[in-house]
């Protein structure tokens, strides 16, 4: 087995690369990220075991941010994509110098496994390794699901929660150490949904109920106090009423969606509208909108 890997690697500014790290799982890629907001860099990363394969999804890249260009008025004059080579000793490591503590809220906090942290009383700590997953909760979507997720953890009474789209299963692990119950998570993706299985294994949670479904064919009988859907807005305006319907019908339920670029915010709320449902808090994160729904 070769002890290299091959990587292509979209280097880019800050604002074009939070839209392309959200847009690259819609053509089935997920990239090792990293940003840095200060000197407005964005830096992502794909990695193959063979020559073949990375020249192969490089034409798919090529092609995908080529058409979205017009579509996000992404500014190509910043942007390289060329291909890499790195031992893979030293990919191990190289991630470990990006990925810190972060502290999404007073008692929330995602810490890597090779990092040490002295938490304080009341404090729920998750460990996660970026090297083995998607999703560790440096992305605004997914920073605004956690802090949604631990604001409505206050009055549990048994809550329950399905995360459509869970990636990594950050939102997972969050929600049992918070104290909800019934968790189940889905991912069109069948790489996500391996990956989401290992990390609740991992950190002890198998009780999660994670499994493959595309959202276009999910149905269900049964309703949940919390539904979260990070997923991209066309998706979820195509989709609200198979969101909803996973809803109790309930003053105390909520829904968060994310993944919405804030220009297409006001269209996805109007889907939303139709239902009866209004947003009752609105978060933005770099160029992310997020919004807390809820039965008025």
């Amino acid at each position: 087995m070769s002890e290299i890997l091959h990587s292509i690697v979209i280097s880019t500014d800050a604002t074009s690369g939070t839209i392309i790290e959200e847009m690259l799982p819609s053509i089935e890629l997920f990239p090792t990220s990293y940003f840095d907001s200060d000197d407005d860099i964005a830096r992502m990363n794909l990695y193959y075991e063979t020559q073949e394969e990375c020249d192969q999804v490089l034409s798919k890249v090529q092609d995908a941010i080529a058409s979205w260009e017009e579509i996000f008025a992404l500014d190509l004059s910043k942007m390289e994509i060329f291909k890499h080579e790195i031992k893979k000793e030293d990919w191990t490591e190289t991630w470990k110098s990006f990925f810190h503590v972060i502290e999404v809220s007073e008692r929330l906090i995602i810490k890597p496994s090779w990092e040490e942290y002295s938490s304080k009383p009341g404090q729920v700590v998750i460990n996660i390794d970026p090297g083995m997953s998607f999703g560790t909760g440096n992305h605004g979507t997914t920073r605004a699901c956690l802090e949604f997720i631990d604001e409505l953890a206050g009055d549990l009474n048994e809550k329950t929660l399905i995360d459509m789209g869970c990636g990594s299963g950050i939102l997972s692990m969050a929600a049992f150490k918070l104290g909800y119950k019934d968790i189940v998570a889905f991912d069109y993706d069948s790489d996500a949904v391996k990956i989401s299985k290992e990390n609740l294994t991992l950190l002890g949670h198998p009780e999660v109920e994670i499994f493959e479904q595309d959202l276009s064919k999910f149905e269900t009988d049964k309703t949940y106090d919390l539904v979260i859907a990070n997923i991209l807005a066309p998706v979820l305006i195509a989709n609200a009423e198979k969101i909803v319907n996973a809803l109790t019908k309930s003053p105390k339920s909520h829904l968060v969606l994310s993944g919405i670029l804030h220009k297409q915010f006001d269209d996805v709320l109007a889907a939303f509208d139709k239902f009866g449902l209004k947003c009752v808090i609105h978060k933005k994160i770099a160029e992310w909108s997020s919004g807390l729904l809820k039965f008025i």
